[in-house]
Formats: structure tokens, C-alpha cells, sequence
């Protein structure tokens, strides 16, 4: 369970890289509705959660679902990564999260999907 133990670390430090970005942002992207905070926090902690306790249950299915969740971050953290860079005055505590968390879920897919594919599947003693 080496690679489950890795991918837990992962989504604990995105979660931990998250909370300190917005605790140094003083929550900024939550004041705008109540309804996006909700799904924003949803994302941020709450699927990661899901994973985790997923991992903890050796779910296989935990494994696709790391992938899927780093996919969209990656995506999240390459757009921002390229607005950031377009625009005239661009704030380097965004492009070195953005590059943080990028990396993270670049980790998350490569050890999530080998993870995954792996010819062995999960046994479990009953």
C-alpha cells in the first residue's frame, strides 16, 4: 500500500497548500457568493476527504479518482499559471502556489494512474 500512503501525503499537503493560500489571501475568492465558496470549499478539502478515506478503505476505484481530481488541478493551476503570466503585474505568491500545487498534481496523476493500472489488483482479506 506504498503508493496509497504516497497518494494520502498528496492530497493532505494540497489540502494543507490550499488552506494556507487562502488564509494568506484573507479569503478572498469566498467573498464573492456563498454558493461558489461552498463548491469551492467542496473541491478544495471535501474531495480530497473522499479520496482519502477511500485510500484508507482500499478502494481501488480511490486510485481513478486521484487522477481525475489532479487532472482538473492541474488544468486549474496550468490557466492560472498562463493568466498570471499574460497580464501586465502578475503576483509571484500566485505563480509559486500555482507551480506548488501544479507539481502536486502532477504527482497525483502519474503515482495515482501507475497506482491504478497496475496489474495486481487490491486484495482484501475478509
Amino acid at each position: 500500500m506504498k503508493h496509497g500512503r504516497s497518494l494520502a501525503a498528496i492530497l493532505i499537503t494540497l489540502m494543507g497548500t490550499a488552506a494556507w493560500s487562502l488564509w494568506t489571501a484573507n479569503g478572498i475568492p469566498l467573498r464573492s457568493s456563498t454558493e461558489r465558496a461552498v463548491t469551492w470549499a467542496g473541491f478544495l478539502f471535501g474531495l480530497p476527504l473522499i479520496l482519502l478515506g477511500s485510500l484508507v478503505m482500499e478502494q481501488r476505484w480511490a486510485f481513478m479518482g486521484a487522477v481525475m481530481y489532479g487532472t482538473i488541478g492541474l488544468a486549474l493551476d496550468l490557466s492560472t499559471i498562463v493568466q498570471e503570466l499574460t497580464q501586465g503585474g502578475s503576483q509571484a505568491s500566485v505563480l509559486v502556489i500555482s507551480g506548488i500545487t501544479g507539481l502536486l498534481n502532477f504527482l497525483l496523476i502519474a503515482i495515482g494512474g501507475r497506482r491504478f493500472l497496475d496489474a495486481n489488483p487490491v486484495t482484501r482479506s475478509r
